[in-house]
């Protein structure tokens, strides 16, 4: 099972890979499999990702070479 610790800025961070590629947020969920609302209410601070798409976006920033802060070990 994989241990997922979400860091404290996880909004800012989305913005800031969501920016280094160049994504709109609804890009950025297409590419996730989320919602644009998902993306949306997780930049605002609204909600955290579960588990699943966190795990989906720290394994998205790794193939993209970007530092997502999430670490993704096996437990």
């Amino acid at each position: 099972m994989a241990m997922i610790r979400q860091p404290e800025n996880f909004p800012e961070t989305v913005k800031e890979v969501r920016r280094q590629l160049g994504l709109s947020q609804e890009e950025l969920a297409h590419a996730l499999g989320v919602s644009f609302a998902t993306v949306n209410r997780w930049e605002n601070g609204k909600t955290g990702p579960s588990k699943l798409a966190q795990r989906q976006f720290a394994l998205f920033c790794e193939a993209k070479g970007i530092d997502s802060g999430l670490e993704v070990g096996k437990s």
